[in-house]
């Protein structure tokens, strides 16, 4: 597991979730396939599950990796996260898989977005549509979004699974929400400021939203799970693109 992990995390360049049910969304995947086939996209073992295939044809980098978890802790830490905060299971491997391959999650459809903004502590909104440039430019800039606060975000939270105390831990959290809210300015060539405008990326903190819902003691000296602690970037994209 661990050696698959190794062979795909470097050239990862975000993770994939969707619902073939809902209208649009084949046409958004098949979208995503022709115009973003250089960059590898990871597929999560529970859509994988679900759309085997459909999606074969699409694997070895074509542009779909099925992702693995390097480790049984994490994968049990996505069941628990699924519990705690009260979401699919889909969403909570996105989230945690997302977070250990250092890769932004890309949502497509509608289908999880009301639990995607229910979860998130920031929104980036846009007010206009996306030319295929600003897609492959603000992609990008969600893979720089995660990798520039994961070093920090993942040593937070390893701080606070070691120490096992909640000394620290209202400052850890702050300093991590202050660190999103900076990087929202990344993305001032699209952002909008109306409240109903689409929401184009997600910011979700999975270490506070395991603390919401399972609490500090279910984290005590589980140093394996730090990984998956990270602040994750969601990117979405609406059904029906072409």
């Amino acid at each position: 597991m661990f050696a698959r992990y190794a062979a795909i995390v470097k050239n990862l360049r975000g993770v994939v979730l969707f619902d073939l049910s809902e209208e649009g969304t084949w046409d958004s995947v098949e979208w995503l396939t022709r115009r973003f086939r250089y960059r590898d996209l990871g597929l999560t073992p529970s859509v994988y599950r679900r759309y085997p295939e459909r999606l074969e044809r699409y694997l070895g980098g074509n542009p779909f990796r099925l992702l693995t978890y390097p480790l049984p802790e994490l994968e049990r830490f996505s069941e628990e996260l699924s519990r705690c905060a009260g979401i699919d299971y889909e969403v909570a491997e996105l989230l945690v898989l997302s977070s250990t391959y250092v890769s932004p999650a890309i949502a497509i459809g509608r289908r999880f977005e009301p639990q995607l903004s229910r979860l998130s502590v920031e929104v980036v909104r846009t007010c206009r549509e996306l030319s295929v440039e600003d897609w492959k430019l603000h992609l990008r800039i969600a893979d720089y979004t995660i990798l520039d606060m994961y070093e920090n975000a993942v040593s937070g939270a390893l701080g606070i699974v070691e120490g096992c105390s909640a000394e620290g831990l209202e400052r850890t959290l702050n300093d991590r929400l202050e660190g999103i809210r900076r990087d929202v300015r990344r993305y001032w060539r699209i952002l909008c400021g109306e409240p109903t405008a689409r929401a184009f990326l997600y910011y979700v903190d999975n270490l506070r939203l395991y603390l919401r819902g399972c609490g500090l003691g279910e984290l005590c000296g589980r140093s394996d799970i730090a990984a998956a602690l990270a602040v994750v970037p969601v990117v979405s994209i609406p059904p029906g693109m072409r």
